[in-house]
């Protein structure tokens, strides 16, 4: 293949990874990548994607589709937004979050909502829905799906709250390659916890075809750019056969297109150019959990079965439809969501609160609340902070996220050594004020401050040892008899509380069994919360204080094994 070069009055210079490069070129119907951090999947993949298709489909209407419609405004919106704000011109262009100005040629759908929509000068219209908001999908009828984020969407979701959105009138758009299709986008998957459904689009890849499409259309680009030259130098003759080859090429490439599978799978490593050998180096030496590092950044792919102590934890033990969107749905598509517990649908303002405690150099909180109604115990909220962050700090985040709750009362359960007055861990991370307050003591008043009614559940607490815990676990988190409530966690507000308890392995020593804390050693703070045993302790503790009771006395009272503290 042939590199021409041209005058930059003519053209803009822009940099794209060969990935990127090779995703323009392929576009077909179905387009899948699998890509590492730092790689464009926004900026360089996505929001192309959406102009080439939006340009292609005028009038249609296009979704943007996530795991939870939240995700889409706080987490999607940002880098996308970024895109099109560095390309184009708002409300010349495109618009968000409002009815676009009058020179837009009008969408084939009514609109009567334009707060969540991205709309272009072309009249189609982007609108945006998720997993966790079945409604939705009603009344969407698009021409082409877009969804990012999917190690969040779950296949039986995704098949029956997002693909029925997938609709449009074939005689009006049915001309484009990108009609009916879809273009995800995602992290590689840990096949322990993450989503991975869509990985076996793979194998729907003919790669000697889409070989050949990604060398037509670079062809076809470097006559249109022979073409470009050719208009500014006002030659007809070269201008006739440029225009003649582009339209006859097109056309054969768009249908060679249609209904062909683009999967790729890349690193960051395909980006270096850009994120410099030092981005590399540092996220090696920073990120200490080797599952992260392989999914995040060298997208290979984890298939290994852990030995975990929450062993029968599973999927079936998460909700994900714990948002609310009553408040969300008055904000437009480009302003900031507030994130406070009025967003979620399970926490109850009337009821108080109860919640396990780890304090230290890391100092994490879970929130839950029960429903004697439905007999669920759901944990709503995982929290954290990290020194020199403690009491205050901790207490004022707790404050900020439940400023809406109108029952501040407080169930706190944590471990022995919140109880003592001087842990060994103060010796390096010095606490200001009374040092003969307990860690559990500091937090109670630093929300009692706040208008906080905290009750202590572990006073005077007996040892409880890793087998007890284990054994309670096995117990709730197995098949549930009516004897107990039934535990749920909140996917994506307890997301780190998931991830720490699916990085919290069994250590079988002399016949004992212990919870492996290693991960608390060996990782810094930042890394702790997600791949660290910190927040799932905290959720034991809590655990332990309000089921206990379904073991036998024996087991609640049992004095050997090691300490868990």
């Amino acid at each position: 293949m042939k590199v021409y070069k041209y005058s930059d009055e003519v053209f803009q210079k822009a940099y794209l990874t060969v990935v990127q490069i090779l995703v323009k070129l392929a576009d077909p119907t179905f387009l899948w990548a699998e890509l590492g951090r730092g790689s464009g999947k926004t900026t360089h993949i996505l929001g192309p994607r959406i102009d080439r298709v939006q340009n292609d489909m005028p009038g249609a209407v296009l979704v943007l589709a996530a795991a939870t419609y939240k995700s889409i405004l706080d987490n999607i919106l940002p880098g996308l937004m970024e895109y099109f704000y560095e390309h184009y011109e708002r409300g010349i262009y495109f618009e968000i979050g409002k009815e676009p100005p009058k020179h837009f040629d009008p969408c084939v759908t009514y609109i009567e909502n334009w707060k969540h929509t991205i709309s272009f000068v072309s009249g189609c219209v982007i609108q945006f829905v998720s997993a966790d908001r079945p409604e939705s999908m009603l009344g969407k009828n698009a021409a082409h799906l877009f969804a990012d984020e999917l190690i969040k969407i779950s296949e039986d979701r995704f098949t029956e709250r997002i693909i029925p959105a997938l609709r449009a009138d074939r005689s009006k758009f049915g001309h484009s390659p990108y009609f009916m299709g879809i273009t995800g986008i995602s992290s590689t998957p840990n096949f322990e916890t993450d989503e991975d459904w869509w990985t076996k689009y793979e194998s729907n890849m003919d790669a000697e075809l889409i070989q050949c499409i990604q060398e037509m259309a670079y062809e076809i680009d470097l006559r249109e750019s022979d073409l470009v030259k050719a208009k500014t130098e006002f030659d007809p003759d070269a201008i006739k056969k440029l225009e003649a080859f582009i339209s006859r090429w097109t056309a054969r490439l768009s249908e060679l297109r249609r209904g062909q599978t683009y999967y790729v799978r890349a690193s960051s490593f395909s980006n270096i150019k850009i994120l410099g050998i030092d981005y590399i180096e540092n996220q090696i030496k920073s990120i200490k959990d080797e599952d992260k590092l392989n999914t995040s950044i060298f997208a290979v792919r984890k298939h290994k079965v852990k030995d975990m102590f929450f062993g029968k934890f599973g999927k079936q033990h998460l909700f994900e439809d714990g948002y609310e969107y009553k408040y969300i749905d008055k904000l437009t598509a480009d302003a900031k969501t507030e994130d406070t517990s009025q967003n979620l649908k399970y926490c109850d303002p009337r009821q108080p609160l109860y919640a396990g405690y780890d304090p230290g150099p890391f100092s994490s909180i879970v929130f839950a609340q029960r429903d004697r109604r439905t007999r669920k115990f759901r944990a709503i909220k995982d929290m954290w902070v990290i020194h020199p962050d403690q009491h205050q700090e901790l207490a004022e985040k707790i404050d900020t996220f439940f400023k809406h709750h109108q029952r501040k009362q407080l169930f706190l359960h944590y471990d022995r050594a919140a109880n003592q007055r001087d842990p060994k861990y103060r010796d390096f991370y010095p606490l200001t004020g009374d040092m003969s307050d307990t860690d559990a003591m500091l937090l109670k008043t630093a929300l009692s401050k706040k208008g906080w009614n905290v009750t202590l559940m572990s006073l005077n607490a007996p040892v409880i040892y890793y087998a007890q815990h284990y054994r309670l676990l096995n117990k709730i988190f197995g098949k549930n008899d009516g004897s107990w409530d039934e535990i749920l966690i909140d996917k994506y507000e307890c997301e780190a509380l998931v991830s720490s308890i699916n990085h919290s392995p069994i250590k079988r020593t002399t016949g004992k069994i212990e919870l492996d804390k290693s991960s608390e050693k060996k990782l810094e703070y930042k890394d702790q919360a997600f791949y660290s045993t910190q927040i799932a302790t905290a959720f034991m503790y809590l655990l332990w204080g309000e089921f206990n009771k379904v073991l036998p006395e024996s087991d609640r009272l049992g004095h050997s094994g090691t300490y868990m503290g």
